[in-house]
């Protein structure tokens, strides 16, 4: 099940660094505003436009605005007996107005919008939704709902605290590297950190400070990642980074994963700018690197746990 969602949350990410919509204004678009004494068959034209999916209409005689949507002229052109167009193409666009839409502020939230737009009726259910500002907007339906389950499938694959996938979506990015490597001369590397006496610390300066400090260590990790590589949370204090690496010898495959251990240690030991270096926490480090053109997840993540044990019994302490 968690193989799905981490399957649409990759499908429905984003592109280009875009983030997801979040409220009603950053999904709308413009849209055109006519008056409601433009005659239907000059509306009819409006709409030629493949551009166009709807319209708002504001009452010549002030206090009324209402839409009209592709689907909703087409139906009216058509008529129940298919006489619609001759009858309505010289009356006003106020006749195949929609007075009543799902009007709303910019700053609403999307799962709001969602909300409110299913429980039209079953007629309008569907219709674009208008955004106020200083010049009409709409929103597609489509759009909201695209946005709501990216939004949902964002929360089940990522950490609320700090933004990076969770530790199911690390696992579900690390299998899916694995598979990627097999039977070619490339090597999948797991970097993992994790935060030296974190409870004392929490204990020390609170738990509001642990998670600036986390948060801290979580978005220098993303500045500090090599281009092709990905970072999860993978516990409590505990950071992952996966890299793939290219054909090399055993020798040189070694020396490249160690590589990218020391670059990104040494990057984290400079204190974010939100923590001061009383509270920025050093590291445990470990790094593990399968065989050229086959590699198992499972066994790479209980390779590079162990070794992170490791390294906090030789630094007296535990991980």
């Amino acid at each position: 099940m968690h193989d799905d969602i981490a399957r649409m949350a990759q499908h429905l990410a984003p592109r280009g660094g875009e983030r997801l919509a979040g409220t009603a204004g950053e999904l709308a678009r413009p849209v055109l505003a006519v008056g409601s004494s433009m005659p239907v068959g000059e509306l009819e034209v409006v709409f030629r436009s493949p551009d166009v999916g709807c319209v708002v209409v504001e009452d010549d005689a002030g206090g009324r605005t209402g839409i009209i949507t592709r689907a909703g002229l087409a139906a009216a052109l058509t008529g129940r007996l298919g006489y619609g167009r001759a009858v309505l193409e010289r009356r006003p666009a106020a006749t195949v107005t929609d007075w009543a839409p799902l009007v709303v502020d910019p700053a609403t939230r999307v799962p709001d919008v969602a909300t409110r737009a299913m429980a039209r009726s079953g007629e309008h259910r569907y219709d674009d939704v208008l955004v106020t500002g200083r010049t009409w907007a709409a929103a597609g339906t489509a759009d909201i709902m695209r946005s709501l389950v990216a939004a949902l499938a964002e929360r089940a694959t990522h950490d609320p605290l700090t933004g990076l996938p969770s530790r199911q979506a690390t696992r579900h990015a690390l299998a899916r590297r694995c598979e990627l490597v097999r039977g070619s001369g490339t090597r999948v590397v797991v970097v993992l950190f994790d935060v030296r006496a974190m409870a004392a610390l929490n204990a020390r300066h609170g738990q509001e400070v642990g998670d600036l400090v986390l948060s801290g260590l979580a978005s220098r990790i993303v500045e500090l990642l090599p281009r092709g590589c990905e970072a999860g949370r993978v516990e409590g204090d505990r950071f992952a980074v996966l890299a793939t690496l290219p054909s090399l010898d055993d020798l040189h495959a070694a020396a490249s994963a160690e590589m990218v251990r020391q670059h990104l240690l040494s990057g984290l030991a400079t204190p974010a700018v939100h923590a001061g270096r009383q509270v920025w926490p050093a590291l445990h480090s470990a790094v593990v690197w399968s065989v050229a053109g086959s590699a198992d997840p499972d066994e790479l993540l209980g390779t590079a746990e162990a070794r992170l044990a490791q390294d906090a019994v030789r630094a007296g302490m535990p991980a």
